[in-house]
């Protein structure tokens, strides 16, 4: 699957959603589990999935299961 470069607007949907999973689940925006989280939810948008719910229910299982 061919991944698609990422705009502004959707930059700040990722920041968002970034942000919010680490207030939520006091992951060290320097951590390795915050850099693993931020590669997946690039990887997820660029390959079509930029609904805030359902990047914000990836950013949750991730945070969860680490």
């Amino acid at each position: 699957m061919i991944r698609k470069p990422v705009n502004p607007e959707q930059l700040n949907l990722l920041q968002q959603v970034f942000d919010q999973a680490c207030a939520e689940h006091r992951i060290d925006k320097a951590s390795p589990d915050a850099e693993a989280l931020a590669l997946i939810l690039v990887n997820s948008l660029q390959k079509g999935s930029d609904d805030k719910e359902k990047l914000s229910a990836l950013a949750e299982a991730l945070a969860k299961s680490r």
